[in-house]
Formats: structure tokens, sequence, C-alpha cells
């Protein structure tokens, strides 16, 4: 890994960790995340940071899916008065503020990892959430640290050992899955070991398909019934790393 990294955190999962954490206090999300940011900050002492938010305007998947996320739960009332008083704690702290409209943070923090393994820097993406996972990519410097109980890094490795599957995979992975709580469906009959399992033996989705006829009975039966969403959801898990962002990783050095 390169000395110098590009942390890229994943905002809203730290403001709703920090909710969580302290439901009863007022401000008590802005007060539990500024406290995790500045843990972090004095750990880590990253050289280039961006705290990554999620923007409120519909993205590209709710284009082409209008149920994308329709089963999530608004978020809760005493929580959305905080978010500009967590904003300003962030501007507060030096850390850049990035963000595109009509895409989800994970496309912007997936874009700013590539670009910043292109130009020689490592990438940390700080975040729980699983889909990230299939950017690792160890010769490139880009890994993922869920620091929500302790500290977990994911390597290639990690990835294998969390998910049962390599980096490469976890988009296959996930449209055999599906993730019911962005409402994302996969194929009916496959749950995670099958999923793991069925990746091993053939490799891709497309080497699943090319196989059908080695599945069970009930794999087989609800990957013909899936093949017609298939390919979206395939599309819906997948991270888009090409944005045309308004910053670069070079401005994005911690002061």
């Amino acid at each position: 890994m390169p000395e110098e990294r590009l942390y890229l955190l994943d905002t809203f999962a730290f403001i709703f960790r920090s909710y969580f954490a302290n439901p009863r206090l007022k401000n008590g999300a802005a007060y539990t995340f500024a406290r995790i940011a500045l843990q972090l900050l004095e750990k880590h002492q990253p050289t280039h940071i961006a705290a990554v938010f999620d923007t409120p305007e519909p993205t590209f998947r709710h284009e082409i899916y209008p149920e994308y996320k329709a089963n999530r739960d608004a978020m809760p009332e005493d929580l959305r008065p905080q978010i500009p008083l967590i904003r300003q704690l962030i501007e507060a702290m030096n850390i850049p503020i990035v963000e595109l409209s009509g895409f989800e943070a994970d496309d912007v923090m997936g874009t700013l990892a590539k670009r910043a393994a292109a130009d020689g820097l490592g990438a940390v993406i700080v975040s729980p959430d699983k889909d990230l996972l299939q950017l690792v990519d160890d010769a490139a410097g880009i890994t993922v640290l869920n620091n929500k109980d302790g500290e977990i890094w994911h390597d290639r490795e990690g990835v294998k050992a969390r998910m049962g599957v390599w980096p490469e995979q976890v988009v296959d992975y996930l449209s055999l899955l599906g993730d019911a709580s962005d409402n994302v469906k996969g194929v009916p009959g496959i749950g995670e070991k099958g999923a793991a399992q069925l990746l091993e033996k053939f490799g891709s989705l497309d080497g699943v398909l090319a196989h059908e006829s080695e599945l069970k009975p009930r794999q087989k039966a609800g990957l013909d019934e899936a093949k017609e969403w298939l390919d979206l959801t395939k599309r819906l898990v997948t991270v888009v790393t090409d944005l045309d962002l308004p910053t670069t990783p070079a401005k994005l050095r911690y002061k």
C-alpha cells in the first residue's frame, strides 16, 4: 500500500450508526459522528480524505427501477435537522465533502478510489457496506475498512473470508442473492452459501448460466424465473467507477 492514502468516508453509514448509538441524546448523531471522525483522523492521520454523501435526489437506479429502496424507512425526524450540523462539523474539520446528484455515495467512492489508484495513491473506503467489497484491489492499493466494531480491513483475502468469493466475483454474488434492504430481487432458491459455492465451481454468473443443467432442481427453477430481471439486478448492484466528478484525489489532500 502506498504511503499516501485517500480515506473515503461512507458518511451516511457513519451518521446512522451515530444516531442509533445515542438516540435519546439531543444532537446525539452529530456528537457521536464528531467523536468517530476525530478518532479516525487521530489514529490514521490520512494524507487525503473526503466525506462522501448521498444526495436527496433520485439516482439513475431509481430511474431504471422505480421500486429501488422502496422498502426503506424514512429518516427519523429528529435526525433530519442534524444533517446540516454534521456537514458544518465536517467542514470545521477541514474534511472536503464530495457528492454528485443522480448517483449514490458508493459510486462517488468507487470513482475516487479508482482514480486515486491510477494516481499512485492508496485508497481506503471506510464503510461496513458489503457492496463496496467489489472495489477491493490489492494490486491497485484499494482496500475497505469496516470500523463499526473495532477495525476489520478487507484486502483480497479478507473479502474471500467474509463473503466466500473473490472481489471480482462480488457483483455476480450480489446478483444471485439480490438485496432485500434495497428491494433488489435475486435468484429464488439460492442463498449466501449456495451463491458462493456456484461461483467457486463455475467462476462467474455467466458460468452458472452456461451450466444451468447441472444445478439442483430448486436452483435451476429459480434461475429460470430470475432470467427476467437478472440483467437489471446486476446493473443495480454494480458500483459505477467512471463518474465525471467536480474534484480529483489530488485536491482532497488533508490540510
